[in-house]
C-alpha cells in the first residue's frame, strides 16, 4: 500500500520525468531542413518557416527570414496568412518578406499595416508598398504622410519617389490641400522625381511656408519657369532659401542669374557665397573665388566629376 509520505516523494519524481520526456521529443528547430522540405512541396514545413518569423530567441527569425525569401513565390500564400499577426515582430518581418518578393498579392494587407497606428512599425508596409511598384499604392503612402511617426513619412515620401512617374498627377493634386507638414514631403518628392509637370505647381507654393523646400525642389528640376522666383530667392531672409536659389541658376546659365548671384559672394552663409561662386562658374565658364569660414579666399569644390 502506498503511504501518504511516499506519494509525496513519487510525484514530484513522476512531474520531473514527464517533463524531461517532453523535451526529449521537442525537436529543436533546423531552418535548413525546414527550407528543404518547403522546397519539396511540404506545406506544413513552409508554414513553420513563415511563423518562424515571430521567432526573435537566439536569433531564429533572422535565419529564417533569408530562407523564406529564397523560396521565392512559393511561401507568399504562408506569409499572407501572417501579415495581421498580433506578434508585431513576426508581422514586420511578414511584411518585409513579401516587399521584397514584390508580392502584389500583398497589396490590401500592406496598406493595413500602413493604416494601423496601433503597430508601431508600419514604416516597414510603407516601403514594401514602394517595392510593389503599383500605383493603387500612390493614394495610402500620401496618405502617410500625415502620420505622427516620422520614420512613417520618411518611408512613403521615399516609396512615393519610387513609384516615379505614377505619383506624380496624385502628389499634384494633392498639394494644394496638404498640412503643411505633408506639403513638404510632397515637395521633396516632386523634387527627386523631377517631372517637369511639377514645376508650375511648386512655384504656386514658392509663398508659403515651404519655401526654401521649394527652392530646393526646384534646383533638381532645372527649368528656366522658375528663374523669376529663384532670382527673388536669392534675397530671401532665410539662408537656405538664398542657398538653394543661388544652387538652381547655375544650371540655368542665363546672364540675368549671374547678375543676380554676385552680390552674393559677400553673403553672411558661408553656404551661400559657396554655392554662388558655383553657380557663377557654371554660367560664366571662369572660375570664381569665394570667402571660406576662415575668410580666405578659395575656388569652390566641384561637386558634377
Amino acid at each position: 500500500m502506498v503511504t501518504r509520505r511516499l506519494l509525496h516523494r513519487i510525484v514530484p519524481l513522476a512531474a520531473l520525468v514527464l517533463a524531461l520526456a517532453g523535451c526529449q521529443d521537442k525537436a529543436p528547430i533546423d531552418p535548413v531542413a525546414l527550407e528543404n522540405a518547403a522546397r519539396a512541396g511540404d506545406a506544413k514545413a513552409m508554414a513553420r518557416l513563415a511563423d518562424l518569423l515571430g521567432h526573435a530567441e537566439n536569433g531564429v527569425n533572422d535565419q529564417v527570414y533569408p530562407k523564406i525569401v529564397a523560396l521565392g513565390q512559393e511561401a507568399v500564400p504562408a506569409l499572407l496568412r501572417q501579415a495581421a499577426s498580433k506578434n508585431a515582430i513576426q508581422r514586420e518581418y511578414t511584411l518585409a518578406a513579401l516587399g521584397t518578393l514584390r508580392a502584389r498579392e500583398a497589396f490590401d494587407a500592406l496598406v493595413a499595416a500602413l493604416e494601423d497606428t496601433g503597430f508601431e512599425r508600419r514604416y516597414i508596409a510603407a516601403w514594401a508598398l514602394g517595392q510593389l511598384g503599383d500605383a493603387r499604392g500612390v493614394a495610402p503612402l500620401i496618405a502617410a504622410l500625415n502620420d505622427d511617426n516620422e520614420t512613417v513619412r520618411r518611408y512613403a515620401t521615399r516609396s512615393l519617389i519610387k513609384l516615379d512617374r505614377h505619383a506624380v498627377e496624385p502628389m499634384i493634386a494633392a498639394l494644394p490641400t496638404a498640412t503643411t507638414r505633408a506639403a513638404g514631403y510632397l515637395i521633396r518628392a516632386l523634387g527627386d522625381i523631377g517631372d517637369a509637370r511639377a514645376v508650375e505647381p511648386l512655384l504656386a507654393q514658392v509663398s508659403g511656408p515651404n519655401r526654401p523646400l521649394v527652392f530646393q525642389a526646384l534646383a533638381k528640376l532645372k527649368d528656366r519657369r522658375a528663374e523669376a522666383a529663384l532670382i527673388e530667392g536669392l534675397k530671401d531672409a532665410d539662408w537656405r532659401s538664398r542657398s538653394f536659389a543661388a544652387m538652381a541658376l547655375g544650371p540655368l546659365g542665363s546672364p540675368q542669374s549671374a547678375t543676380a548671384l554676385e552680390p552674393l559672394l559677400d553673403d553672411p552663409e558661408v553656404v551661400v557665397r559657396e554655392w554662388a561662386a558655383r553657380s557663377l562658374e557654371m554660367i560664366t565658364g571662369k572660375h570664381v573665388r569665394y570667402r571660406d569660414a576662415k575668410g580666405e579666399l578659395v575656388l569652390p569644390y566641384s561637386i558634377y566629376h
